[in-house]
């Protein structure tokens, strides 16, 4: 009786929509967008916790460089990935990714550091 007291509190004077925002959309998956430097720009998501924190990679087709993304930096090499639910963050020593995501899309920009300059990117999944 006291869980469904407590459950009733919570959910009884809660709005519907704001318990049902605290989970983040799911953008776990394959992303791809057409770039100048890289023709596709590859995005994997592989993991995605509750708090934000998403894994994964970066593959830029023309090149072949890989870039692990995850939680934290390790000895600068891995970059660390952030979705609040809105933006995803992509950020390593030099560079930067920063992409709204709209529902079906992560739309924004990509800044692989000095001497690459800012480049828009339209990510849509796979």
């Amino acid at each position: 009786m006291h869980r469904f007291v407590v459950a009733c509190a919570i959910f009884c004077v809660l709005p519907a929509d704001v318990v049902l925002a605290q989970a983040p959309p799911n953008i776990k998956g394959n992303w791809v967008a057409k770039t100048a430097g890289c023709g596709d720009l590859k995005l994997k998501i592989t993991s995605q916790s509750q708090s934000g924190i998403v894994g994964g990679s970066v593959v830029c087709a023309r090149t072949g460089e890989i870039q692990s993304f995850g939680q934290k930096m390790i000895a600068g090499k891995q970059m660390a990935g952030k979705f609040d639910g809105t933006y995803l963050n992509i950020e390593g020593s030099q560079s930067l990714t920063s992409v709204k995501f709209d529902g079906n899309r992560l739309v924004g920009f990509a800044y692989g550091g000095p001497g690459s300059g800012t480049t828009p990117v339209a990510f849509v999944k796979q």
